[in-house]
């Protein structure tokens, strides 16, 4: 396995972290995992799991990540490197500029404390909503804002 998927094996780990994989997920990513070279009897059981149980599709995902030794983060560390992936996404084109900017506002700066360094993304947020004749600009602006953050965050 490459840097690239280790890389985002763990974000995937730190996306479940902060509530933001849903139960009914956790066979396709189980499968997933399981392609790429990782094994354990409780990923497996999962990747073959009903989808229609996401309470016990939860229950082997724990059990898994136990298993994979994938124990949960420091919340502050996990949603940092999110904020990061997140803006890495937004200046490569593979996050919407808004939809990035709602996830670094609702699960960093929000969470983090308000960082300084992220204010400005959020006021963009903030531009978007109230003016929706500018968007395409303001599309623009948070892309930029996000390369800046990306040099001090």
């Amino acid at each position: 396995m490459n840097d690239g998927e280790t890389d985002s094996v763990r974000l995937v780990f730190l996306r479940d972290q902060i509530g933001h994989v849903p139960s009914e997920q956790y066979p396709d990513i189980a499968a997933d995992l399981l392609v790429h070279g990782y094994d354990s009897p409780a990923l497996r059981e999962l990747a073959g799991y009903a989808r229609s149980d996401p309470l016990g599709a939860r229950d082997l995902w724990l059990q898994a990540r136990q298993e994979l030794g994938k124990s949960f983060e420091d919340d502050s560390i996990a949603r940092h490197i999110l904020v990061r992936s997140w803006l890495h996404e937004i200046v490569d084109g593979t996050l919407a500029p808004r939809t990035g900017v709602g996830l670094i506002f609702g699960e960093g700066w929000l969470a983090l404390g308000q960082p300084t360094e992220l204010d400005h993304l959020v006021v963009l947020m903030d531009d978007w909503d109230d003016m929706p004749q500018n968007r395409e600009d303001i599309c623009g602006q948070i892309v930029a804002a996000a390369r800046r953050a990306l040099n001090i965050w």
